[in-house]
C-alpha cells in the first residue's frame, strides 16, 4: 500500500500517526500501522518497517509459470490482498482517535511519531511532551474523552472474547 495516488477515499479522514486494530483474518491479533503523508507520499502501511499483516505474499514457486494462469493467480492474490486492506482502513476510519489510542496503550508508544513514551502523563494521554507542546487543547481532549477509554475497552473485551471461545474449542 503506498504511493501518491490512494483510491481510499476513507483515507481522508485518517491522520497522520499511528494505529493498532485487530487483525481482519484473525481477531485474536492486533495490527499496528502507520499513517505518512508528505508532500511526494501518502500511505498507509504496517507498522514496524518490516512488518507484514493479511494474505502471506506467494513464494516463486507458488506462481505459475504459465502466462495466463500467472495473470489470473495474481489477479485472485491482488484482489485477496486488497480485501484484506479496505477493512484495514474501514477499522481505522470508523475510530481513528480510539485507534491511535489503542496503538499507545498496547506499544507505550507516542500516536504521533511512534518514540516510547517515558512520563506517567504521556502516557495516560498517548502523546508525547515534544508532539503534544503545539496542540490544542480541545483536540488533545478528543483523544481523552470517554468514548476513547470506551471503545478501547470494547476493543479489548473482543479481543478476550475471541481468545476465549479459542480456549473452549
Amino acid at each position: 500500500m503506498g504511493g501518491k495516488a490512494l483510491d481510499w477515499p476513507e483515507l481522508e479522514g485518517i491522520p497522520e500517526g499511528y494505529y493498532a486494530v485487530l487483525d481482519p483474518a484473525d481477531p485474536t491479533t492486533v495490527t499496528y500501522w502507520r499513517r505518512v503523508i508528505t508532500a511526494r507520499t501518502d500511505y498507509l502501511r504496517p507498522w514496524p518497517a518490516k512488518a507484514w499483516y493479511g494474505p502471506p505474499v506467494p513464494r516463486r514457486s507458488d506462481v505459475p509459470t504459465e502466462r495466463s494462469a500467472r495473470e489470473l493467480f495474481v489477479a485472485t492474490w491482488s484482489k485477496t490482498r486488497r480485501a484484506y486492506l479496505d477493512q484495514v482502513v474501514a477499522a481505522i476510519a470508523a475510530g481513528p482517535e480510539a485507534a491511535a489510542r489503542c496503538f499507545a496503550d498496547l506499544r507505550s508508544c507516542c500516536w504521533s511519531c511512534g518514540r516510547p513514551l517515558h512520563d506517567e502523563t504521556s502516557r495516560t494521554l498517548g502523546i508525547g511532551p515534544d508532539c503534544r507542546r503545539d496542540m490544542d487543547p480541545t483536540l488533545l481532549a478528543r483523544y481523552c474523552t470517554p468514548e476513547v477509554g470506551r471503545a478501547h475497552a470494547a476493543h479489548l473485551a473482543e479481543l478476550q472474547a475471541a481468545t476465549a471461545g479459542q480456549d473452549t474449542d
